[in-house]
């Protein structure tokens, strides 16, 4: 049965079994929108029952201990640790069974594709490849889960925020309000409200307070917990006398935040939904597309094979590299705060080794020169927390590993085209419709030619001498065509033997290593350029949710410039560093620490709020200076949210753009290319035929 029967019949089996699961699932809609299915479920939610996913959190729980004491998992699992006890409120079983379930769920993904990697192909560089892969898909796995964790909370602390509305209305305590919202809101918020309601009765409550700003979730419920301690110490406006409730009118604004923040965040995942695992399925197809190619047209084996097809098939995984990280930096900005935070640990350790601090010393830039001055700017505007001297460090360890990795690769090009020239592609040979005897005298004569290449290649025969080795050789060998001009076999044979000794290490291509680590020791500052732009889409968004927490703030009375700025630096992640500066600048004079705010930021929107605080802290009070925002506020809301309109339209476009890029430059590079090759190789062919006739 020839190939395309084969293909027909697969492709028949595969439309047959697709209609047949269509045709199931219709069925089981039909039967899910019955009366009667819909009143069996009725009831069963009625009855008692264990959730299904408690019995895997209680074995993910009972293997914590088991997965702490692997060395490599446990950094895994503690990772996700971290990540998910700032949402669980310190609620240590539900944290350590979630932590053990997801690297669980992470270490099965790895190893599963690992597995698959060996069976799919035997290629190491493909299985290593799809290793990497697996590793990257794993961590984009956590992001997708701790992701849904957080909309999730956003979602749940909406609706308690309206329980503690309703409950305010009828009390007027904050404390009240708080105990009874928990006992009616999801446990994942219920938590939280309880916390918030301990600070307010513990008899320290501004250290409580503090403690929980670093744990809370997110900046709302930082919040709610400051807003809620605010009311309960100094008490609300008199409601009886007609003034509207400052904590009712917070509380309104932060779930109006919150709602904006779930539209922003539902919308972009949205949009991106399954683009990463669109981005990284080329990885599985190269193999088979190769071997198909050469299964079809065995002649293309030879561009696969040559120095194009191998640097075609490096600038191939650069290109794939480079999606995988603009999506992860499109996809995670919002939570990549503890990732800055952690920026450049391991880079900080190397620096304490001597010889190192001493090499890294010598290519950086002194204090006062003008590279070491846009180095730090660079740094401040990407919103890195990498050191000066940790910076070159990386730049000095990107550019080496670049250097060394394009000598491996050449190396191995030379030993790949070496082999191709001693073990060409049999199907080249042995291909086509011939019968089956005239199959296995090409296979004979393809072991021949093979054979006496390499002897010509191993005793190192001299140009002159091969032409008699040759002849010597091509005696009484049947599977060689009657007539054969010898002079031109051997001729055919010696071209072999030539381009395999021509296959060594030259000057230019360590001249182009040498280039490749230069254009990488510039890359840090391409990444830093990209973080730097996705953080000017976020600093509006920032700026936006400043305006409206100055805003509710001047409300209270007595409240004071200094405290304003201590709820920013409590809101923020982007500027949360030149807020802190200027808090600690703040006693030295407070119109020139907000000078020097404006002057870290380089925020024109923050300049505007940061002359509001300034004529605020010396001039006229809080309230006056930001009394005109309730007047403009339907506008600021307009004009965010056709903010969040581009910001939105723009990540869309750039994480189809790079999604796709890889699947287009499989198809340009690893199918169109050859195919280009195989057609002017045959009409290269087709001339030279011409031309003797």
């Amino acid at each position: 049965m020839s190939l395309q029967s084969i293909l027909l019949i697969i492709i028949l089996i595969s439309v047959g079994l697709l209609l047949a699961l269509l045709a199931v699932y219709v069925w089981v809609q039909n039967k899910l929108k019955g009366s009667q299915y819909k009143e069996q479920r009725r009831l069963k939610a009625l009855l008692p029952s264990k959730p299904k996913e408690r019995k895997w959190l209680e074995l993910a729980l009972a293997a914590y201990p088991i997965l702490d004491e692997i060395p490599f998992v446990r950094s895994v699992l503690h990772r996700m640790r971290v990540r998910l006890t700032v949402i669980h409120a310190g609620n240590d079983t539900v944290i350590r069974s979630q932590a053990a379930a997801l690297t669980i769920g992470i270490m099965a993904c790895v190893l599963l594709l690992s597995i698959v990697s060996f069976l799919w192909t035997s290629s190491w560089f493909s299985r290593m490849s799809i290793v990497l892969v697996s590793v990257y898909l794993s961590g984009v796995l956590s992001d997708i889960f701790i992701g849904r964790l957080s909309k999730q909370i956003l979602y749940d602390q909406s609706s308690m925020i309206l329980d503690i509305r309703h409950q305010y209305h009828q009390t007027h305590m904050v404390l009240v309000s708080l105990e009874n919202a928990a006992e009616r809101s999801k446990p994942i918020v219920a938590e939280h409200a309880r916390r918030i309601a301990s600070i307010l009765s513990a008899v320290d409550p501004q250290d409580e307070l503090q403690k929980y700003y670093d744990t809370a979730p997110n900046r709302y419920m930082k919040q709610l917990a400051g807003v809620s301690y605010k009311i309960g110490e100094y008490g609300d406006v008199d409601i009886h006398k007609g003034e509207k409730s400052i904590y009712l009118a917070m509380l309104g604004n932060i779930r109006e935040e919150i709602h904006l923040d779930i539209n922003r965040r539902e919308r972009i995942d949205r949009l991106l939904a399954g683009i990463v695992f669109v981005a990284v399925s080329p990885i599985f197809m190269l193999d088979p597309i190769r071997n198909w190619a050469e299964s079809m047209f065995p002649i293309v084996s030879d561009y696969y094979n040559s120095a194009w097809g191998l640097y075609s098939l490096i600038l191939l995984y650069i290109i794939f590299a480079t999606s995988f990280i603009a999506l992860r930096i499109l996809k995670g900005v919002d939570g990549d705060a503890q990732a800055v935070k952690d920026e450049g640990k391991w880079l900080n350790r190397l620096l304490k080794i001597k010889g190192v601090k001493q090499m890294v010393g010598r290519i950086t830039p002194a204090e006062h020169d003008s590279l070491h001055l846009k180095a730090l700017n660079k740094l401040k505007e990407a919103n890195s927390s990498l050191t000066i001297h940790a910076y070159y460090l990386q730049k000095i360890i990107v550019s080496v590993v670049a250097f060394l990795v394009i000598i491996v690769f050449q190396v191995s090009i030379h030993q790949t085209i070496k082999h191709n020239v001693l073990e060409p592609n049999i199907a080249i040979t042995t291909g086509g419709n011939q019968p089956e005897s005239q199959r296995l005298l090409s296979e004979e004569r393809y072991r021949f030619e093979n054979s006496l290449v390499g002897e010509l290649v191993a005793k190192d025969v001299s140009p002159d001498e091969a032409s008699a080795y040759i002849y010597k050789n091509l005696q009484d060998k049947n599977y060689l065509p009657e007539g054969l001009d010898e002079a031109k076999y051997a001729a055919g044979l010696m071209e072999r033997v030539e381009a395999y000794k021509s296959e060594y290490y030259k000057w230019y291509e360590l001249m182009i290593a040498f280039c490749v680590a230069l254009a990488f020791f510039y890359a840090p500052d391409a990444y830093l350029v990209i973080r730097k732009q996705i953080r000017k889409w976020e600093m509006q968004n920032e700026v936006d949710g400043f305006n409206t927490l100055s805003m509710m703030l001047s409300n209270f009375p007595n409240i004071s410039v200094y405290e304003i700025i201590e709820w920013l630096h409590r809101y923020s992640y982007i500027f949360e560093r030149q807020l802190l500066r200027c808090m600690l600048d703040y006693e030295a004079g407070a119109w020139g620490a907000i000078e020097q705010l404006k002057d870290d930021a380089r925020f024109v929107p923050l300049e505007r709020l940061a002359d509001r605080l300034q004529v605020a802290a010396d001039l006229i009070p809080v309230k006056e200076a930001f009394d005109d925002m309730e007047a403009e506020r339907a506008f600021a809301m307009d004009q965010r949210k056709e903010h969040y309109e581009k910001t939105i339209s723009t990540k869309s476009t750039l994480g189809k753009m790079f999604g796709f890029l890889p699947i287009q430059a499989t198809f340009a590079l690893y199918l169109l290319l050859p195919f280009a090759y195989m057609a002017f190789k045959q009409l290269s062919d087709l001339t030279i035929l011409t031309s003797k006739m």
